[in-house]
């Protein structure tokens, strides 16, 4: 089975995420990543900063346990938004399982005959 979660966690950590400290949220989210062999792909900073002080920061995570079947890409913000917009592409492979006898099971819409 393979794991994939995506999204705006907006936490921080020096060791995972170039981060120039780390918060609770960031070592609870790092450790979620290590317990689960998670593998974090985003390794551009994807939140710009709007004030002075703010340092760029990777905020926008893509953790997943297969990181050879998926690729991401950075773009340009939309609209006025202070993050980059995030590609993921998935190459997800599934199987199909027919039933023994050969007939689809009752409500698969796969199979259903169409009616003449």
């Amino acid at each position: 089975m393979e794991i994939s979660i995506l999204g705006d966690f907006n936490v921080h950590h020096q060791l995972w995420l170039s981060s120039p400290f780390a918060g609770h949220p960031g070592e609870l989210a790092f450790n979620f990543a290590i317990l689960h062999d998670l593998e974090q792909l985003v390794q551009h900073p994807t939140c710009i900063p709007d004030r002075l002080e703010d340092t760029l920061n990777i905020l926008d995570f893509f953790l997943t346990s297969n990181a050879s079947a998926n690729a991401v890409s950075l773009a340009f913000t939309l609209g006025s938004s202070d993050h980059n917009l995030i590609s993921v592409c998935l190459f997800l492979q599934f199987l199909l399982r027919i039933p023994s006898g050969g007939k689809p099971a009752k409500g698969n819409t796969i199979f259903k005959k169409r009616r003449t």
